[in-house]
């Protein structure tokens, strides 16, 4: 194991016993300068590369706010405007089944997320916006409803809005 000290330009060696004979092979060079800690080698610098200019990794308030109340307003009427199923007692398919369930987790961290105005919310009202599209096509697909109406128009357009707004906000942040 080797410990290059910066400040001494020493290479001080801790060895066990077993490891003496690749310690004899260790070749030192003293007219070798090493590198000096750079700007851009410290982490606050890296961290401020990670996000782009004009941007702190936030939602602002008003977007946070905007993307919940487009998912409450969206989604309500989606589902008041939504004819029975076809077949009440139908089993939904497994795809299905892991669509709402994504739907559901992605709304909890979403909800956490835009409470505290972290990107992490779009990311998840992005995830949970696909998860509800999937379900918005898979709906007349699998049979669940007998046909497409305006509720269904209404129900795909207002689901690929969500998707938009949410990447919009996740790129913003």
């Amino acid at each position: 194991m080797a410990i290059i000290e910066f400040g001494t330009e020493e290479l001080d060696v801790a060895l066990d016993d077993g490891d003496a004979a690749v310690a004899a092979d260790l070749v030192i060079e003293p007219s070798l300068p090493l590198p000096a800690a750079s700007p851009a080698m410290h982490p606050a610098a890296v961290d401020e590369r990670r996000v782009p200019a004009g941007r702190n990794g936030r939602l602002s308030g008003s977007r946070a706010a905007g993307l919940a109340i487009a998912w409450i307003a969206i989604f309500t009427i989606g589902v008041a405007f939504e004819p029975a199923p076809a077949d009440p007692n139908a089993a939904l398919p497994l795809i299905a089944t892991l669509l709402a369930l994504g739907l559901v987790i992605g709304w909890i961290v979403m909800a956490v997320g835009l409470a505290k105005r972290a990107r992490f919310g779009a990311a998840a009202s992005l995830v949970a916006a696909v998860c509800l599209l999937g379900l918005t096509i898979g709906c007349p697909v699998s049979g669940h409803h007998s046909g497409l109406g305006a509720w269904w128009w209404f129900e795909l357009i207002g689901s690929t809005t969500l998707v938009g707004l949410s990447a919009r906000a996740l790129r913003s942040a």
